[in-house]
Protein backbone atom coordinates (compact mmCIF):
# COMPACT_ATOMS: atom_id res chain seq x y z
CA UNK A 1 0.00 0.00 0.00
CA UNK A 2 1.50 3.46 -0.55
CA UNK A 3 1.05 6.40 1.37
CA UNK A 4 -1.91 7.68 -0.95
CA UNK A 5 -4.21 4.66 -1.00
CA UNK A 6 -3.50 3.68 3.24
CA UNK A 7 -5.88 5.03 5.62
CA UNK A 8 -5.34 7.81 7.73
CA UNK A 9 -5.44 6.88 11.37
CA UNK A 10 -4.32 7.55 14.98
CA UNK A 11 -1.85 5.86 16.97
CA UNK A 12 -2.80 2.83 19.49
CA UNK A 13 -0.96 5.01 21.85
CA UNK A 14 -2.74 7.82 20.84
CA UNK A 15 -6.23 6.51 20.72
CA UNK A 16 -5.47 4.84 24.14
CA UNK A 17 -4.78 8.41 24.81
CA UNK A 18 -8.10 9.51 23.85
CA UNK A 19 -9.95 6.61 25.35
CA UNK A 20 -9.06 7.66 28.61
CA UNK A 21 -9.69 11.46 28.29
CA UNK A 22 -12.67 10.30 27.11
CA UNK A 23 -13.77 7.87 29.74
CA UNK A 24 -12.96 10.77 32.38
CA UNK A 25 -15.38 12.72 30.69
CA UNK A 26 -18.10 10.45 30.93
CA UNK A 27 -17.22 9.45 34.35
CA UNK A 28 -17.95 12.89 35.19
CA UNK A 29 -21.01 13.40 32.99
CA UNK A 30 -22.49 10.49 34.77
CA UNK A 31 -21.98 11.74 38.35
CA UNK A 32 -23.70 15.29 36.70
CA UNK A 33 -26.80 13.03 35.60
CA UNK A 34 -26.91 11.34 39.07
CA UNK A 35 -26.79 14.76 40.77
CA UNK A 36 -29.16 15.99 38.24
CA UNK A 37 -31.59 12.96 38.70
CA UNK A 38 -31.49 13.20 42.75
CA UNK A 39 -32.68 17.21 42.51
CA UNK A 40 -35.30 16.35 40.60
CA UNK A 41 -36.22 13.34 42.57
CA UNK A 42 -35.90 15.37 45.45
CA UNK A 43 -37.87 18.34 44.22
CA UNK A 44 -40.89 15.95 43.19
CA UNK A 45 -41.04 14.53 46.68
CA UNK A 46 -40.97 18.12 48.57
CA UNK A 47 -43.62 19.48 45.77
CA UNK A 48 -45.50 16.27 46.77
CA UNK A 49 -45.44 16.46 50.35
CA UNK A 50 -45.97 20.02 49.87
CA UNK A 51 -49.26 19.56 48.51
CA UNK A 52 -50.43 17.40 50.97
CA UNK A 53 -50.12 20.22 53.41
CA UNK A 54 -53.43 22.21 53.52
CA UNK A 55 -51.86 24.81 56.08
CA UNK A 56 -48.22 25.27 53.87
CA UNK A 57 -48.76 28.87 52.08
CA UNK A 58 -47.50 29.01 48.86
CA UNK A 59 -47.55 31.85 47.22
CA UNK A 60 -47.96 31.96 43.39
CA UNK A 61 -44.33 33.61 42.59
CA UNK A 62 -42.48 30.61 44.97
CA UNK A 63 -44.83 28.12 42.61
CA UNK A 64 -43.63 29.89 39.51
CA UNK A 65 -39.84 29.59 40.59
CA UNK A 66 -39.86 26.04 41.20
CA UNK A 67 -41.59 25.22 38.28
CA UNK A 68 -38.44 26.73 36.58
CA UNK A 69 -36.01 25.37 38.50
CA UNK A 70 -37.35 22.33 37.69
CA UNK A 71 -37.91 22.47 33.89
CA UNK A 72 -34.06 23.90 33.67
CA UNK A 73 -33.19 20.84 35.08
CA UNK A 74 -34.57 18.70 33.75
CA UNK A 75 -33.24 20.46 30.05
CA UNK A 76 -29.76 20.38 31.84
CA UNK A 77 -30.42 15.94 32.41
CA UNK A 78 -31.46 15.73 28.46
CA UNK A 79 -28.13 17.81 27.56
CA UNK A 80 -25.95 15.42 29.59
CA UNK A 81 -27.51 12.44 28.21
CA UNK A 82 -27.36 13.70 25.16
CA UNK A 83 -23.65 14.21 25.81
CA UNK A 84 -23.05 10.88 27.20
CA UNK A 85 -24.52 9.33 24.36
CA UNK A 86 -22.20 11.25 21.92
CA UNK A 87 -19.01 9.77 24.06
CA UNK A 88 -20.50 6.33 24.08
CA UNK A 89 -20.40 6.60 19.79
CA UNK A 90 -16.96 8.17 20.70
CA UNK A 91 -15.46 5.01 22.22
CA UNK A 92 -17.26 2.66 19.72
CA UNK A 93 -15.50 4.52 16.95
CA UNK A 94 -11.99 4.43 19.01
CA UNK A 95 -12.80 0.31 18.68
CA UNK A 96 -13.82 0.28 15.30
CA UNK A 97 -10.64 2.68 14.53
CA UNK A 98 -12.85 5.12 12.62
CA UNK A 99 -11.86 7.82 15.65
CA UNK A 100 -10.65 10.89 14.78
CA UNK A 101 -11.43 10.87 11.07
CA UNK A 102 -12.98 13.34 9.56
CA UNK A 103 -16.08 12.26 8.20
CA UNK A 104 -16.43 15.51 5.55
CA UNK A 105 -12.93 15.01 4.26
CA UNK A 106 -11.37 12.00 5.29
CA UNK A 107 -8.27 13.86 6.90
CA UNK A 108 -7.04 13.49 10.73
CA UNK A 109 -8.92 15.71 13.30
CA UNK A 110 -6.12 17.90 14.83
CA UNK A 111 -5.30 16.59 18.24
CA UNK A 112 -6.49 19.93 19.87
CA UNK A 113 -9.38 19.42 18.43
CA UNK A 114 -10.27 16.00 20.01
CA UNK A 115 -9.02 17.36 22.87
CA UNK A 116 -11.13 19.72 23.82
CA UNK A 117 -14.03 18.28 21.50
CA UNK A 118 -13.48 14.28 22.13
CA UNK A 119 -16.43 13.10 20.03
CA UNK A 120 -16.50 15.44 17.37
CA UNK A 121 -16.73 13.92 13.90
CA UNK A 122 -15.40 16.86 11.96
CA UNK A 123 -12.10 18.93 11.72
CA UNK A 124 -12.81 22.53 11.77
CA UNK A 125 -12.91 23.46 8.53
CA UNK A 126 -16.27 20.89 7.54
CA UNK A 127 -18.11 22.10 10.95
CA UNK A 128 -17.87 25.12 9.82
CA UNK A 129 -18.78 24.52 5.64
CA UNK A 130 -21.88 22.53 7.42
CA UNK A 131 -23.23 25.88 8.86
Amino acid sequence: MNDKTQKKRWSKKDLDYFRELILKKREETVREIKRLESMTIKDKTRQNSTNLDSTYAYHMADVGTDSQEREKAFLWLSRENKFLGYLNTALRRIEKGEYGVCIGCHELIPKERLEEVPHTQHCVKCKNKSK
